[in-house]
């Protein structure tokens, strides 16, 4: 009679620790969490453990893809220093032209574009661009704020909504690379929430509004905000990534409840679960698409320097039975 073996080419291991390079069909049984698992074929979405950032932070600044991303600013306590993530690992890059937490990002990890914030105490209007070496400063937006939400490129960038002074506000900004010019107004003024997107095409998800956390999502066309889909979880302090019809939200905070793990994903009509975070936490930045999001750094106090990375569909371990 043929055995497992015969059949699939390879037997079931007995190990203490999970495989490092598994093959797609391969089972295993682990002894230290006593479990049968295998690699298989996965299109529900799940998170794993990148490379850990070299400076555990909050309140940070994120932008790129899951292979070249960008990590700056944050509270560690606040801090300049940026850091590029390769797929595997973060390495230091060039530092911003000033300490700055509670900031927004965009762009690429090449050509990224740092917005608003706070800067020794003070909340800023100032605009950084990444050349992928070093920082340079850029137009002043109109209004100075932080807690706000960032989308597009460093060529063509969105600011919208955030905090100033005098509370939170629902201007919209739009950058063309040297200067930013007025674009329609949010809905309701809100703070602390997620975006993404581009500067034609953005979207605002969750976030505190009216002093209350909210699930409203807005889209913007280029010229005006318009309502779509509730997130399931309202939230606050989240983040997010993707474009305006492939969006994916994670983590934050909800009411005095801890950091939370919650992920949805946004097909431009409607937001739906998917799998969690490893670990749930609230002032993180995300950065990549849909398909392929990153999470990085966020608290609880005094700061993460987890990364986790998301796959929409491809291999990944799975159990199979617990003892």
């Amino acid at each position: 009679m043929a055995t497992y073996k015969d059949i699939k080419g390879t037997s079931i291991e007995v190990v203490s620790s999970d495989p490092s390079n598994p093959v797609l069909g391969q089972i295993w049984y682990n002894t230290t969490s006593q479990t049968l698992k295998g690699l298989g074929f996965q299109t529900t979405g799940a998170w794993a453990t990148g490379g850990n950032l070299s400076t555990a932070r909050f309140y940070l600044g994120g932008a790129g893809t899951q292979t070249a991303g960008l990590a700056f600013g944050g509270r560690t306590p606040t801090s300049a220093a940026t850091e590029e993530y390769g797929g595997t690992s973060w390495t230091s890059g060039g530092n911003l032209p000033a300490a700055n937490e509670r900031l927004a990002g965009a762009g690429t990890q090449t050509a990224g574009l740092a917005v608003g914030g706070e800067e020794g105490g003070s909340v800023t209007a100032k605009t950084s661009e990444y050349n992928g070496t070093a920082w340079t400063g850029g137009g002043n937006m109109s209004t100075a704020r932080e807690f706000l939400a960032a989308a597009g490129t460093q060529t063509s960038g969105l600011a919208f909504g955030g905090e100033d002074p005098s509370g939170a506000v629902t201007a919209t900004e739009e950058y063309n690379g040297s200067s930013w010019t007025s674009g329609g107004a949010l809905p309701a003024a809100t703070q602390k929430f997620g975006g993404c997107g581009l500067q034609t095409a953005a979207l605002a998800f969750g976030g505190l509004a009216g002093g209350s956390d909210t699930a409203v999502t807005n889209e913007y066309d280029g010229s005006s905000w318009t309502g779509g889909g509730n997130l399931g979880t309202s939230r606050r302090n989240l983040s997010g990534c993707g474009t305006q019809t492939a969006a994916l939200a994670f983590g934050g905070l909800t009411g005095p409840t801890p950091a939370i793990s919650s992920t949805e994903k946004y097909d431009g009509t409607s937001w739906t679960a998917t799998t969690n975070m490893n670990t749930g936490r609230g002032n993180l930045a995300g950065a990549g698409t849909q398909a392929e999001g990153l999470a990085f750094g966020g608290n609880p106090s005094p700061g993460t320097a987890a990364t986790e990375e998301f796959l929409l569909q491809g291999p990944a371990t799975v159990t199979i039975s617990g003892s």
